[in-house]
């Protein structure tokens, strides 16, 4: 028996079959459209309708913005069975815990290579999925180095990069004191820069919805295409990377001593006032609670409703951003010279004294090791007991956090412009 044919009479008399054939026509006429070849532009006035001039070629947003946020995947990444990371930047994660799944060394490590920018790296080195190494340095130089030490890319960014990358998807985007936010390719192609109404000396971070938060007179939501969102203005300039709180809060903190939470569409949860410059990130634990160092040498834990649970007082003021280890125990150095550690309740579990002021933020492996640097040259390992394991002489002062590579390499920046890997 062959096709069956229907009637224009028997179509009447079935409005269902005409209603799904109009839907099944139109999905396809929408689907061909999306399946054409994309036409070549100079500019987003030569597409039309959604589409966007994305690379020189009309797409439409949201093809590309799903492209961008798709992570690059490494050999290493591939032979460890590990799922790529969506993201990498400053102390880890989202909420600034600064736990690494990957082991450092336990023993003295020996020098693998430098790499010498042309100032001070204060940044943090961030590495991508791919095994390569980002850092900016106060040349306004920002490079992207092979897992040997070797150069990659080099952009010349223009101004003093304070703060590190974040590498998002196939993105690396990173603030400069030229008052913009700077997207790059991962083959260090420029994509976009964004205009801001101040420096920005902090790092980037990416939210659960897409969308890239930093700060520089207030927060600033962006998305992957370099499109603002919106901006929350404060009374003073903040330095404190966005946390990204799971009650659906951006946590941040400004110089004149206000811990704020913004909801995702930038309006005010809350704020409290803490008396004392916020100079660091804010941490978030498993639990919720917040965590920030004043310059009133103080680490403050604050619920998520920003009520404030108890206060730490160190010898001076505290501008690292607070690690969280997987016990809940709060890592945080102080300008009194000293590395804390404190319990989930607030009490004083130990404390390790390095000879200079500790101004970088602890990075803690995989088995609970600390790695913090020092202003008295050096780089520490402390063990989760407060035991020094090791320590190296990198000769200026260390105010990098570190970031520990999926081989355990440790990577940071020194006042001698150094990029240092150690292993």
């Amino acid at each position: 028996m062959g096709p069956r044919w229907y009637s224009a009479g028997a179509l009447r008399c079935s409005p269902q079959l005409l209603l799904a054939l109009v839907v099944l026509l139109t999905v396809a006429a929408c689907s061909g459209a999306r399946s054409r070849p994309a036409t070549p532009c100079m500019s987003d006035a030569e597409c039309r309708a959604d589409r966007i001039c994305h690379e020189g070629k009309c797409r439409f947003v949201e093809e590309v913005l799903a492209e961008l946020a798709t992570p690059v995947v490494g050999p290493d990444v591939a032979e460890s069975g590990r799922a790529p990371r969506s993201a990498n930047g400053f102390m880890g994660d989202a909420a600034h815990t600064g736990r690494s799944e990957n082991r450092g060394p336990s023993s003295n490590p020996a020098l693998a290579w430098t790499y010498q920018t042309g100032a001070r790296v204060f940044a943090s080195p961030v590495v991508g999925n791919d095994g390569t190494v980002y850092v900016g340095s106060l040349d306004g130089q920002f490079v992207a180095l092979n897992a040997d030490g070797s150069l990659k890319w080099r952009y010349a960014a223009g101004q003093k990069i304070y703060p590190s990358a974040l590498v998002a998807g196939s993105s690396i985007i990173f603030g400069t004191h030229q008052r913009e936010l700077v997207s790059l390719s991962l083959q260090g192609q420029p994509r976009w820069k964004l205009p801001l109404e101040d420096v920005v000396d902090a790092s980037a971070t990416l939210g659960p919805d897409g969308r890239v938060y930093v700060v520089a007179n207030g927060a600033y939501a962006v998305d992957l295409l370099g499109r603002l969102h919106w901006h929350k203005p404060t009374a003073d300039h903040v330095r404190s990377a966005p946390a990204l709180h799971p009650a659906r809060l951006i946590v941040i903190g400004t110089t004149e001593g206000s811990l704020i939470a913004l909801r995702p569409d930038g309006s005010l949860a809350w704020s409290v006032q803490l008396r004392g410059a916020i100079e660091g990130a804010a941490s978030i634990d498993d639990e919720g609670y917040i965590y920030t160092g004043t310059g009133r040498g103080e680490i403050v834990q604050v619920d998520q409703t920003g009520a404030v649970q108890w206060k730490f007082k160190t010898g001076d003021e505290v501008r690292a951003t607070p690690a969280v280890a997987r016990d809940g125990t709060i890592i945080v150095g102080s300008y009194d010279g000293s590395v804390y550690a404190i319990r989930p309740s607030g009490a004083l579990r130990w404390k390790v004294a390095t000879g200079g002021r500790v101004r970088a933020s602890a990075r803690i492996d995989a088995d609970g090791r600390i790695y913090v640097g020092s202003q008295d040259n050096f780089l520490y390992c402390i063990d989760p007991s407060g035991s020094v394991l090791w320590r190296y002489n990198v000769g200026q002062d260390v105010d990098s956090t570190v970031e520990i590579g999926s081989d355990g390499t440790l990577y940071f920046g020194s006042d001698d412009g150094g990029v240092h890997a150690l292993r």
